[in-house]
Parts: C-alpha cells; sequence; structure tokens
C-alpha cells in the first residue's frame, strides 16, 4: 500500500483551502478512507477527518502539494492509473470512478470528468457566485464580442476581464484552470468575466455546474464536424450554455439556428433578449472604423468592416440585458479596441495599399471577412485572399472556403495553414475544387504552399488602392508542419514585407 506524503489538516480552514469531505459533498459523491485488503469503505476514514484541499487537476504532472487528483478517464488514457505519481507529488486526495488501493482519502463518483467542473468551482471557492460570469458561443465573433462586452463594461465603470482564444491553448480551459482563473480575477477586483465557451467545452462538460448572469449565441454555421459529425449535434453542444445554467439568453435571431433556439428555451430562462446584426442602423465603413444608429443613438467603433456590425449589436444588446444603461452602452461605443487577428490592420497611412489579418477559417466566416474588406478597396482596387486550411481536420469545409473566396475576392492565393500530417499540396488541391466548380473566376487563382512567400506575392503584385486578406491564422503565432511547431505571425509577415514595400516606392 503506498502511503500519502502531504495530509495538510487544521482545526479550521484556511483560505483557499477545502475539506475533502465538503467536497465529496459538492460533487455527490462518496468519501471514503483509505482501502485496504478486507477493510470496509470507512475504515481509515477518522484519521483523515479534516484533510484539506488546496487545488485541483486532472493531469498528474500538475499535481501540487495539497491538490485533489481527478482520475479522469480519457479516450486513451485512464487517469487512475496515475494516481500513485500524483500521491507521489503531494496529493492530498483522489477524486476516483472505482476506490483504489492507495493510503489516501478517496471520493468515489459515477464519472469523474462529469464532476470536475463541480469539484473544481468547490475548490476554488465558488467563483461563479461572486463575479458575473458572461459566456459568448457560437460559430463566428465570439472573440470580438467577447472583448466588446468588456469594453463596454469597463467603459460604463464595471471591472472586467476576458478569457478566450487569445490566452490560452484553449479556447476554454479545463475546469480545474478556468476556476483558478475566475477565483485570481474575483480577488484582483473584477466584478463580470466575459468567457468564451466553445462547443467542445460544453460537449466535454468542462461547464459543468458554471453559472452565467448571461449566454450569447452569434452564429451558427459549418465547422468542427471533424468532432461533431453533424450540424445537429453541433447545435445541441451549444445548446447546452442556455440548458439553465445562464440566467439571461442574448440570442441572434437573424440566424436560423439563433431562432431555433429561441423557441427551445423560452420556458426555461428568465430572460431571452433577441438581437440581429440590423440593428446597427445606416451603418457606413471607412479605413477608420464603422458609424450607424443603434436604438436612437448615433455610435461611433474603431472596429473595421461591416462584419462588426454584428458584433457591436450583440455585445450592445448583452450590456443592455445585464442592465447597463441604453445612453451609456452608446457612449461607450468608441472604447471598444480592435481585436488582434480579427480585421486586424496591419498596413499604417504610409502604404498605398490595406492589408488586414484576420482569423476566419470556415466557409461563412471568409466569406464575411471578404465582403467587409471589399468595402475598404479603393474604387478601381482589387480585394486578394490569401489563406489554406488546416490539416487532419474537416475536410469537408475545403471546396466551401475556395468557394466563398471565389465569390466574393478578385485574386485567391493558396497556401498552407498548418498542414500537420497531411500533403499541403493535397489541401490546396481540395480547396481549389470549391474555385474551379464556379464558372465565371472574377480573377487568378495562385498556389504558393510557403505561407510567408504566398503573403509576399500578395503584397508585392497588389496595386495601389488593393486591399489583401491575409486570413486563417489571426493571432496565432505558429505553424505545425508534420510533427514540428514553428513559430510563424501573419502580422509580422505581412509587416515586414509592406516595409520592403514602402522602401521600394521611395
Amino acid at each position: 500500500m503506498s502511503s500519502a506524503t502531504h495530509l495538510p489538516t487544521a482545526a479550521a480552514p484556511q483560505p483557499g483551502a477545502t475539506r475533502v469531505e465538503e467536497l465529496a459533498r459538492a460533487v455527490g459523491g462518496t468519501y471514503v478512507g483509505p482501502s485496504s485488503p478486507g477493510s470496509s469503505p470507512q475504515a481509515g476514514q477518522a484519521a483523515y477527518e479534516g484533510a484539506l484541499v488546496y487545488g485541483i487537476t486532472h493531469d498528474s504532472r500538475c499535481v501540487t502539494p495539497g491538490a485533489l487528483f481527478c482520475c479522469v478517464v480519457g479516450q486513451h488514457h485512464d487517469g487512475h492509473r496515475f494516481a500513485p505519481q500524483a500521491l507521489a507529488a503531494g496529493a492530498t486526495a483522489v477524486l476516483v470512478s472505482r476506490r483504489l488501493d492507495l493510503d489516501v482519502p478517496q471520493i468515489v463518483v459515477s464519472d469523474v470528468r462529469a464532476a470536475l467542473g463541480p469539484a473544481s468551482a468547490a475548490v476554488w471557492g465558488q467563483p461563479w457566485r461572486q463575479c458575473r460570469v458572461v459566456g459568448v458561443t457560437g460559430t463566428s465573433g465570439k472573440t470580438t464580442v467577447a472583448h466588446a462586452v468588456a469594453d463596454l463594461a469597463r467603459a460604463c465603470g464595471t471591472p472586467c476581464e476576458v478569457m478566450g482564444t487569445l490566452d490560452g491553448a484553449r479556447t476554454t480551459p479545463e475546469a480545474p484552470q478556468l476556476c483558478r482563473r475566475l477565483r485570481r480575477a474575483v480577488d484582483a477586483g473584477a466584478e463580470m468575466v466575459v468567457l468564451e465557451v466553445s462547443s467542445h467545452a460544453l460537449a466535454l462538460g468542462r461547464l459543468n455546474g458554471a453559472r452565467f448572469a448571461a449566454g450569447v449565441f452569434t452564429n451558427l454555421s459549418h465547422e468542427h464536424l471533424d468532432f461533431h459529425r453533424t450540424m445537429e449535434d453541433y447545435f445541441a453542444a451549444k445548446a447546452r450554455l442556455f440548458d439553465g445554467r445562464s440566467a439571461v439568453a442574448v440570442l441572434n435571431v437573424a440566424d436560423a439556428w439563433g431562432r431555433r433556439l429561441s423557441k427551445m428555451i423560452a420556458g426555461t430562462t428568465d430572460l431571452v433578449a433577441t438581437w440581429q446584426p440590423s440593428d446597427i442602423e445606416q451603418v457606413t465603413v471607412s479605413p477608420v472604423g464603422i458609424s450607424g444608429r443603434w436604438r436612437g443613438h448615433t455610435v461611433r467603433s474603431r472596429l473595421l468592416g461591416r462584419i462588426n456590425a454584428a458584433n457591436l449589436a450583440a455585445a450592445a444588446a448583452t450590456a443592455s440585458a445585464l442592465g447597463f444603461d441604453d445612453d451609456a452602452i452608446a457612449a461607450a461605443m468608441p472604447a471598444i479596441a480592435p481585436v488582434r487577428g480579427r480585421l486586424w490592420p496591419v498596413s499604417g497611412t504610409d502604404d498605398d495599399i490595406t492589408v488586414l489579418v484576420d482569423f476566419a477559417h470556415k466557409p461563412d466566416a471568409l466569406a464575411a471577412a471578404l465582403r467587409s474588406a471589399r468595402e475598404l478597396c479603393a474604387p478601381a482596387g482589387r480585394l486578394w485572399a490569401v489563406f489554406g486550411a488546416g490539416g487532419d481536420r474537416d475536410q469537408s469545409k475545403r471546396a466551401p472556403m475556395g468557394a466563398a473566396a471565389h465569390r466574393h475576392a478578385d485574386m485567391v492565393v493558396l497556401t498552407s495553414d498548418n498542414p500537420r500530417s497531411e500533403d499541403p499540396a493535397r489541401i490546396a488541391a481540395d480547396i481549389a475544387e470549391g474555385v474551379r466548380r464556379r464558372p465565371g473566376a472574377r480573377g487568378g487563382l495562385h498556389v504558393e504552399l510557403d505561407r510567408s512567400a504566398a503573403i509576399a506575392f500578395a503584397v508585392d503584385h497588389a496595386r495601389a488602392g488593393d486591399v489583401v486578406v491575409v486570413a486563417g491564422k489571426g493571432h496565432e503565432t505558429s505553424q505545425t508542419i508534420g510533427n514540428r511547431t514553428v513559430p510563424f505571425d501573419d502580422a509580422a509577415a505581412a509587416g515586414g514585407r509592406l516595409q520592403q514595400r514602402r522602401r521600394t516606392r521611395r
């Protein structure tokens, strides 16, 4: 039998510490003492009364003294096998689906992964109850909407943080990391946290036990079908944000899936607030931002492109549903900052072309980005699209991405975008099928599999007044080729080539 090396106890819990027996109650599990041959589940339990947990993880490599180690059974690994390693690193207790022959307090539940969220919230003091958490889900727009809501809240005097795509390996972290970050945000004074919520996180139960002041739905289109298999499954995953865990639902009813969702939750959500992109009226776009009318107010924003009118409408509707004053929301619109990698301008006032970097990596998002960029072209200017598609991912979106680029751009440059184990040339050929199947091409199709060279080609061959959209990676700063991940930044590559163009023009 292994022996536990760290069992901190105290007459009363210290700040940030939780008794094991309290955790068992929080997750609806059974608290049992150490296991030994022939012992009853309660044998030895008294010796461990008052054992304290100071953290939580399901990764044995991340165990710190006093942690609760959660033995998640995954697709490839069974966490129960790593419990001895976790104890050697200082775990106080384990969360298991079967009692282990280990000298340590154990919380037995039917499904460890399902209990991971409630356990994490309990360890970190239920941070969901101590600040208003806003969840933003949908295929496109999550990042921009999340940051826009946060900027509006801050401008209206509410300390707010954002968690999502731009600051982590996952759009939505696993429950232990998420609850720890929420706790730190609350302790730092945040009164609101806006969280990007992915369909993967909802499907895999990372948000079990979570509670949201508001859930926001932006739209749904073809994406992640390598994971969800069908659009129905994809929609069902997104809909879980509105299964009662969100007090307010803020839904885009211009989207067919949003209308369906509105009908689904009408009797189960306290407040359903609807919005649509046309809520921002009389939209005017320019190279310095967009303006329009919202609920009778003139509004201006530094965000570029007509596509961002929809994101502004979503953010404003969310702030209003949360109780912010409409006058204050309208006045705060200029405080919404452009988001890196979302129609992000790389070019400046010294350039004779416009170069934008965007995260669009699915057909509808690419089409929307190109439509918005088209309005920034000079009267005789051409629109360039530089993009690829990820390898080892949903192949069915490749030809539709080619068709979207063909429909909206004058010049299409196909390149690589995280080809992973696939042949980049094969991926480019799959995308090109979408171009060739549509008659009446606007202009040229060029294939350059070296992404840096592809960007250089577009920047070098663009004419004054042209707009170049480099799509697919956005804020990302690496490229995965085979089993190697190498540094690569679209903005840096485009910016460097623009410098050379300026020198040539002089």
